[in-house]
């Protein structure tokens, strides 16, 4: 009986751990996702403020490279602009998230999307930057909003 009980015991606290160790990986996910998602918004917001140096030697309009993204694209800081693959899966190596392969980089779990919404009046583009992932919990999406005025007028 005393086996049957400790046997009992060990089992649940087994579970206990196991669950406790998923969870833990979930937030884990979670936090990064959700830093992803924000360097998303960032990186449409900084192709904005490019595109402002650009437009004050007179050259282009202030949302280059932003048009055309309604259903998603996507950037990393190495990029130039939006890219038209918002499917492809992002990569870590040396430490920094991106698109590039190479030595030394590695899958991870995350795809980003980045729509970029334009408004006529007042004139901003709406950004939904977008990351999925699924892990043992299932499938998961973090949103990051904001949006990009044309200060300038």
């Amino acid at each position: 009986m005393a086996l049957v009980i400790v046997s009992v015991g060990m089992i649940g606290a087994y579970g206990l751990v196991n669950q406790s160790l998923a969870l833990s990986n979930s937030a884990a996910n979670r936090f990064t996702a959700v830093h992803l998602a924000a360097e998303g918004a960032e990186i449409a917001r900084n192709l904005r403020d490019t595109n402002y140096l650009k437009f004050y030697e007179g050259l282009g309009d202030w949302n280059d490279g932003l048009t055309g993204y309604e259903s998603g694209g996507g950037a990393d800081y190495l990029s130039s602009g939006l890219a038209a693959d918002p499917t492809a899966t992002i990569k870590i190596g040396g430490g920094l998230y991106g698109y590039l392969s190479g030595e030394g980089t590695e899958n991870t779990m995350f795809k980003r999307r980045i729509r970029v919404i334009p408004n006529a009046s007042p004139a901003y583009l709406e950004v939904v930057s977008e990351v999925f992932w699924s892990d043992s919990a299932g499938g998961h999406t973090e949103t990051v909003r904001e949006r990009l005025y044309n200060w300038w007028q």
